[in-house]
């Protein structure tokens, strides 16, 4: 069984599968920080999980280097003992930011994959070499797997490929459009029909959105971002595979 759990409600998750429990981007307390609190400052409007709730895991994932998903404040308040893995530009931030005795780079799927309990780890990252990059994350389990891309993501011919041999059970994405200036990073997450293009390419089971938030903001960033919201009710009632979790309740796919 693979077992899901919210832990806000933009990008936090608790996943239990089998004997392998893990947190993926935890930011569960204060704000997030991107450079500077004129540049963008952001709060959830609905309060997170605590860090001393969370359930039990086994390790951490953290998918992306920017705040919202490497925070370091909620990082340092849950057990620095257990493992981190993380993509290298998030690895090399939290190295400089609080102690880690336990910190891994997450391997690209065309490499040798890790190995952590039952599941196996991988990142796709995108073909592109200017920032913002938004990666995706494959966690597998024999011959299954999830996928976390929580900026959405589109599969070139040779990602397909080093993926093409798992079933996706779950893919985790955004379905939100957010948009900035194209010197800010231009289109951030690309909306409904991206998500639904996304599950499609990967012909997965079940998909369930995640970063679509519409979070309490200030600074630049939110004065130039243009932003449409998905409506998750209507979405999940007319769209085959979409689950809509609106609560922290934990959540089952056999």
């Amino acid at each position: 069984m693979l077992n899901i759990q919210r832990l806000n409600m933009d990008n936090t998750w608790w996943l239990n599968w089998g004997d392998t429990s893990l947190l993926l981007d935890p930011w569960l307390t204060g704000s997030e920080v991107d450079g500077f609190r004129w540049f963008n400052e952001q709060w959830h409007n609905t309060p997170s999980v605590p860090p001393g709730k969370v359930p039990g895991y086994d390790f951490v994932i953290v998918t992306q280097p920017y705040s919202d998903h490497c925070h370091t404040p909620t990082l340092r308040e849950l057990n620095t003992e257990k493992p981190i893995w993380a993509v290298p530009a998030a690895l090399k931030r939290i190295k400089n930011e609080m102690p880690v005795t336990k910190g891994y780079n997450i391997p690209a799927t065309t490499d040798v994959w890790a190995d952590i309990g039952e599941l196996r780890l991988a990142r796709i990252t995108p073909n592109r070499w200017i920032d913002p990059i938004y990666h995706a994350i494959v966690i597998a389990k024999k011959e299954q797997a999830v996928v976390y891309a929580p900026h959405g993501f589109m599969l070139s011919p040779a990602q397909a490929a080093s993926i093409s041999h798992l079933n996706i059970k779950l893919l985790i994405t955004t379905f939100t459009e957010f948009t900035l200036p194209f010197f800010l990073g231009g289109l951030i997450n690309p909306g409904k029909e991206a998500a639904i293009k996304l599950m499609k390419q990967l012909n997965a089971e079940h998909m369930v959105n995640t970063h679509d938030e519409d979070k309490r903001a200030k600074g630049i960033v939110i004065k130039l971002a243009k932003r449409k919201y998905p409506d998750m009710a209507l979405l999940s009632s007319t769209e085959a595979g979409v689950v809509n979790i609106t609560d922290y309740k934990p959540v089952t796919f056999s």
